[in-house]
């Protein structure tokens, strides 16, 4: 991943709105930073723009250059100025035709309609990565038990099969039930 984001960094940065950069979280230097936006595991992408919050969004979308170079071109456009159409895209004149004949407590009630939209789903998105996160820290532990019982099983069976194998012998035991 590291190559694609490089050049991702070489044709935005200083050529649009857009800053890629990199921080390296192993680093002690940069421990209280990452700490401070919760980046926890690696490769963690995060972006801010006017719309994120202060601690920016986590981006989970495609990691490859393709991906990438389609959420950055997204992201970094510059905001449509509805009052002179400026930096408009076909969707945003859609939309302001489709608006323009609303009151302005109309537009309010609209804007507030799908912020309230927004935030739920959010909300609910967040929920539901923060249980995946915390299924994961229980899998991960299981998964861990797994592995040491299995070693203490092959360590146990080393120890005692060929025990079993002889006490079988001499007690004319057939199977496991007759032990």
């Amino acid at each position: 991943m590291k190559p694609d984001w490089d050049k991702l960094g070489k044709k935005y940065n200083g050529k649009s709105n857009a800053i890629i950069a990199d921080v390296d979280c192993t680093a002690d230097s940069a421990k209280e930073l990452c700490s401070k936006f919760g980046v926890q595991g690696y490769p963690t992408l995060k972006y801010f723009s006017p719309s994120t919050s202060a601690d920016g969004e986590s981006y989970e979308e495609g990691r490859d250059l393709k991906a990438l170079n389609k959420f950055v071109k997204k992201a970094s456009k510059k905001p449509c100025v509805p009052d002179t159409g400026e930096n408009c895209d076909k969707k945003d004149t859609a939309y302001l035709e489709e608006i323009k004949e609303l009151s302005a407590d109309k537009l309010k009630e609209e804007k507030q309609k799908m912020q309230e939209e927004m935030d739920a789903l959010e909300a609910e998105h967040k929920a539901a990565a923060d249980l995946f996160e915390k299924q994961k820290e229980v899998a991960m532990a299981t998964m861990k038990q797994a592995e040491e019982l299995k070693k203490s099983l092959s360590k146990l069976k080393s120890k005692t099969s060929h025990k079993i194998a002889i006490l079988k012998a001499k007690t004319g035991a057939k199977g496991k039930e007759e032990l």
